[in-house]
């Protein structure tokens, strides 16, 4: 049934409780808008918006619980040009809104760490380039070293320990410090390394 805005303004005023004293007309026009204009509208709204598990009806009941306490409560202001049933709406999207929140799943710390930041594309994109132009220079300054300083940070890159590099390039493990030492105060030299 199609309602004239007059209709609904007069019975939006009835609603409201700094217009009508009288708690039982407020009620039957909570009824009469309930029935003839609210339900239908907002139901219609929150199924074709609702993507959560939460059932249609109970944002419905939802939304309107929160509309009439808001009302009582004297935190309606009526705008003109704007109906009643738009600010139901309103509040049947903050509904929906925090139910796609609560059917979020919860990420533990562990994740957190491990994962990636959530970072933009642009700053994501950004610490890539960064990091590959940085990889590049420090290439550029290891081929710049002798050749035993060279392969001793090579294989500190790789998280081998001092002993294994010594093992593996038949040297001391003194001398395997002093390398790494030496070879990381040059690469420092030439502005590689911060």
């Amino acid at each position: 049934m199609m309602v004239l805005p007059d209709t609904d303004e007069a019975l939006v005023k009835r609603l409201l409780p700094s217009l009508n004293p009288d708690p039982a007309d407020r009620a039957h026009a909570w009824s009469e808008w309930h029935a003839r204009l609210g339900s239908p509208s907002v139901l219609k709204f929150i199924r074709t918006a609702n993507n959560t598990a939460e059932p249609d009806e109970d944002i419905l009941q939802d939304a309107l619980l929160t509309a009439y306490l808001e009302v009582e409560r004297g935190r309606y202001e009526q705008r003109a040009g704007i109906p009643f049933t738009a600010y139901v709406k309103g509040i049947a999207r903050n509904k929906i809104r925090e139910a796609r929140r609560r059917s979020r799943r919860w990420v533990t710390l562990d994740e957190v760490v491990l994962a990636p930041a959530a970072e933009s594309v642009p700053r994501a994109l950004e610490h890539t380039l960064e990091t590959r132009e940085e990889q590049r220079a420090l290439r550029r300054g290891l081929d710049q070293l002798p050749a035993q300083r060279r392969q001793v940070l090579q294989h500190y890159l790789r998280g081998e320990t001092p002993t294994e590099i010594a093992r593996q390039l038949a040297i001391s493990e003194a001398l395997v410090r002093q390398h790494k030492h030496r070879g990381l105060r040059r690469l420092q030299e030439m502005s590689l390394l911060g």
